[in-house]
């Protein structure tokens, strides 16, 4: 449940082009924070779950708590398609 709010910045970041795929971020969450490799990455992780569920429970803290649990709209667009974060909607390229 702590993460949910560290994936709902993972879909802001694949939504703004920072990162162009998924596993990117995988990667990234496994060398630079310490996620458990053998969960296989944070959106990796993400999509065990399940796109509706993180985008439920972060609506009813964002009711809760306050705008920092808004999900954000590639999260919501998912998980209203009941999609993979890790799958591709539309070709991005990367702002780097």
């Amino acid at each position: 449940m702590i993460f949910f709010p560290v994936v709902n910045e993972a879909c802001r970041v694949l939504a703004e082009g920072i990162a162009v795929k998924a596993s990117d971020l995988d990667i990234s969450a496994v060398m630079g924070m310490g996620f458990p490799p053998y969960r296989g990455g944070i959106i990796f992780w993400a999509d065990t779950l399940g796109s509706k569920y993180i985008c439920s429970r972060l609506d009813e803290w964002s009711r809760m708590y306050g705008d920092f649990f808004k999900p954000c709209s590639y999260l919501a667009e998912r998980a209203a398609k009941g999609a993979p974060l890790s799958s591709t909607m539309d070709p991005a390229k990367s702002r780097l």
